[in-house]
């Protein structure tokens, strides 16, 4: 009896033993099992990685695509430039192409430019760029067109080394088409940190999640704010500012002195490679070149002299280009305090009225003062179907019969040793304007006294009437006088003129 409860105690205690290591077995067990669960696999981590990453690159096209995180599109000049440049190149050559950033955007009118020179203009300029930007706009627009003539403004050759990512660079990249063009000129035109921004409005402007839902919200509902109607004569022209120099900045011109220091200005190694790149294209496609400085106001630059020989030192390595320098020397007729920006920032851009001037001094130089060759449009249909509206068309073209409210009264004519070209009528509400075109003359001021002879009551009677040019109007074949006229007289012919 005690031996069968010894020995079933035993049994117990082996019983108990192999629980307990069975049990120790399995905890064992499923601590290595947990161990293999929480080991590290670089394989998941990368693929999840990779996931992570799909997911956001996809959100980020997705965006992009819809266009949630453009920013405000009501003022983008420079989207619009190149969308009618693309809508503008799809049925019509571009002959005289401008190229530069704000100085030349604002400092040159080309609908009077083309129309001075029967020519079709446009400007390609981006705010803020330099020589390496207006180098990448030509390349694109050339796979559009084929100019006559290229017109790079001097004041993008400056000393950037660097691209600067300003919204307007960025709009003129976003803006171009050609994708694989863009890949290309990429890292030329931006830092690395850059790329992405330049490429993806929802990474260039993801703040609008915290800073600017209003936006998004109207991106939403007005198809991403691109809603810009492309004019297809837009012709890149960005006319800002009405009125000129007011006394209060006459008066920091003696106290301050200049803004513009011509002793700091240098040429960077870059603008040069980008200058030379730039003639060199234009060459090798046998396109004609021209360098042109539009002014700035006299008393805004000082030691213009040092900018000048720099300037003049590099432009001798073309000698096919030929420079025009409305800067020096300074014409003080022309170019008065009212055809400049109000400003005393460094950059000085021209009025409305400065630009007509700089088009029509470049018009004539063009034609008159130089050995530049174009081929003038001026008797195409299609050319001035698209001028002939354009306030300026009547003053450098015949009329049309399709121009409504304007009559040619005489034509061809030598009147008192001068050659007469053409006299118009202008009918208005209240009055009508005589437009008297002549042959330039050195002897011709900017005032005359022209003697007509007019039907007034039935009788014909000659009258003198003192005519007078407008600054801004100053074709390149001919002088124009205006004179306003009772709508009762009948003009019926000239004369004599008075100089």
């Amino acid at each position: 009896m005690k031996r069968t409860n010894r020995t079933q105690k035993i049994n117990t205690l082996k019983a108990q033993k192999l629980k307990t290591s069975e049990s120790i077995d399995a905890t064992k067990q499923k601590h290595v099992s947990n161990n293999k669960e929480i080991q590290f696999v670089w394989s998941k981590f990368y693929s999840k990685l990779l996931m992570f990453f799909a997911i956001v690159l996809s959100i980020i096209a997705f965006t992009d695509s819809k266009g949630y995180f453009i920013a405000d599109q009501t003022n983008n000049h420079v989207y619009r430039k190149w969308k009618s440049f693309y809508q503008f190149t799809k049925t019509k050559n571009v002959d005289i192409l401008l190229l530069g950033n704000s100085h030349i955007m604002t400092g040159l009118d080309p609908f009077v430019l083309s129309v001075a020179t029967g020519t079709n203009c446009f400007i390609l300029g981006t705010p803020g760029t330099s020589v390496a930007d207006a180098y990448f706009c030509l390349a694109e627009a050339l796979t559009k067109t084929k100019p006559q003539l290229v017109i790079l403004e001097t004041y993008c050759i400056n000393n950037t080394e660097k691209y600067d990512p300003k919204i307007a660079q960025i709009q003129s990249f976003e803006a171009n088409q050609n994708i694989l063009y863009k890949l290309k000129m990429m890292p030329y035109l931006f830092n690395s940190d850059d790329w992405i921004k330049a490429w993806s409005p929802t990474v260039r402007n993801h703040s609008f999640l915290l800073t600017n839902m209003k936006q998004i919200k109207f991106n939403k509902q007005n198809k991403y704010g691109r809603n810009i109607a492309a004019n297809k004569l837009d012709l890149g022209r960005f006319a800002r500012f009405g009125t000129g120099i007011e006394d209060s900045l006459l008066t920091k011109y003696e106290t301050l002195g200049a803004p513009n220091k011509g002793t700091e200005f240098k040429i960077s190694e870059r603008s040069k490679k980008y200058l030379k790149k730039i003639v060199n294209l234009c060459h090798s496609k046998n396109i004609q070149v021209l360098f042109l400085s539009v002014p700035m106001y006299y008393k805004h630059i000082s030691d213009y002299d040092i900018i000048k020989a720099t300037l003049n030192a590099e432009f001798q390595k073309y000698e096919s280009v030929q420079w025009l320098n409305l800067q020096s020397p300074y014409d003080s007729v022309c170019y008065t305090k009212d055809m400049f920006e109000n400003t005393y920032e460094p950059n000085q851009h021209l009025t409305n009225s400065g630009m007509n001037i700089t088009a029509y001094k470049t018009a004539d130089f063009l034609l008159n003062g130089s050995a530049y060759k174009l081929y003038n449009r001026s008797q195409e249909p299609q050319w001035i179907a698209d001028f002939q509206t354009q306030p300026h068309f009547i003053f450098n073209q015949n009329p049309s019969p399709r121009i409504k409210g304007y009559t040619s009264v005489l034509n061809d004519k030598t009147i008192s040793s001068f050659h007469v070209k053409e006299l118009l009528l202008q009918q208005k509400e209240n009055s009508n304007m005589l437009m008297l075109k002549i042959k330039k003359d050195a002897k011709l001021n900017s005032s005359i006294t022209v003697t007509f002879e007019i039907n007034y009551g039935n009788q014909i009677i000659s009258t003198p009437i003192a005519m007078h040019r407008v600054k801004d109007i100053m074709p390149p074949d001919c002088n124009i006088y205006f004179a306003d006229i009772r709508k009762d007289i009948n003009i019926v012919n000239i004369k004599a003129i008075k100089e």
